[in-house]
């Protein structure tokens, strides 16, 4: 006898679905206790390589040019673009960065380059989506950046 394809999606999207309802409950469930001490355990992070922050560069150019086209105001696509650019670097390597050194970066310098860098890749991507404005605020910082070297 066999089985119809349907039924044997339909019946592992279940299973499927099911352990993640109860993984979801049961974190739930542990956190909800407030008497609970928390033993937090000394994570090492290792530095974001250039290849790391090449990847979130990208997501972040791609997250703004996409957010954009779907008519999202530019302050909000670029704010939230820089955000998790600067919480995957924060949260996966702990601020580090290989290029800089074993000094931990503060997540607002690390928001900052975000979005210079994720500006410049949008500027070579989608400029129709960055307003004049901002282009121009870019392009004086830039320059003034330049300047202090």
């Amino acid at each position: 006898m066999k089985k119809s394809p349907r039924k044997t999606i339909l019946a592992m999207s279940i299973f499927v679905a099911s352990i993640l309802l109860s993984s979801c409950t049961s974190s739930i469930k542990s956190e909800s206790n407030p008497n609970k001490i928390r033993t937090e355990k000394k994570v090492n992070f290792k530095p974001a390589t250039e290849e790391d922050i090449f990847l979130y560069r990208q997501i972040g150019i791609s997250y703004l040019c996409m957010a954009r086209q779907i008519e999202v105001e530019f302050p909000k696509a670029i704010t939230l673009a820089a955000k998790n650019y600067s919480l995957l670097v924060s949260s996966r390597h702990g601020g580090l960065i290989k290029e800089l050194g074993k000094q931990k970066i503060p997540e607002k310098n690390i928001y900052n380059g975000a979005i210079l860098q994720i500006l410049e890749g949008a500027l070579k991507n989608c400029p129709e989506m960055v307003p004049e404005e901002d282009k121009k605020k870019f392009l004086k910082t830039v320059e003034q950046l330049n300047q202090k070297k």
